[in-house]
């Protein structure tokens, strides 16, 4: 039992940092003429940040996925990469394309 609230601590304390470092990046973001590349920046850098994969193979156990990537090719090598990286790279892309989409609703409502 204590070992499932430590680990449910552990996500949370992550997933407030995350929220930390996310902000920070929304309000470095924020301004500027280079609309298409702030929205994609934030669809990226969520994608990264918020996309949980399981850390090992025979487990139900979660980690961020770009954790899970980077220890799996230091400790088992590159073959075992693409287990995190799949999921990863299309989170990233289902998040570029709802930057994009966001980008241009918010275009059209400007311009009206």
């Amino acid at each position: 039992m204590e070992s499932d609230s430590t680990y449910i601590l552990l996500w949370c304390l992550y997933i407030l940092a995350g929220l930390g470092f996310y902000s920070l990046l929304w309000w470095l973001t924020r301004s500027g003429s280079a609309k298409m590349f702030n929205y994609s920046m934030r669809g990226i850098m969520a994608a990264i940040i918020f996309t949980p994969w399981s850390a090992n193979i025979h487990g139900d156990t979660l980690a961020p996925a770009l954790m899970v990537l980077v220890l799996d090719f230091i400790t088992i090598g590159d073959s075992s990469v693409v287990r995190a990286a799949v999921p990863l790279s299309l989170t990233v892309i289902f998040g570029e394309l709802v930057a994009i989409g966001l980008c241009w609703k918010n275009r059209r409502q400007v311009e009206k």
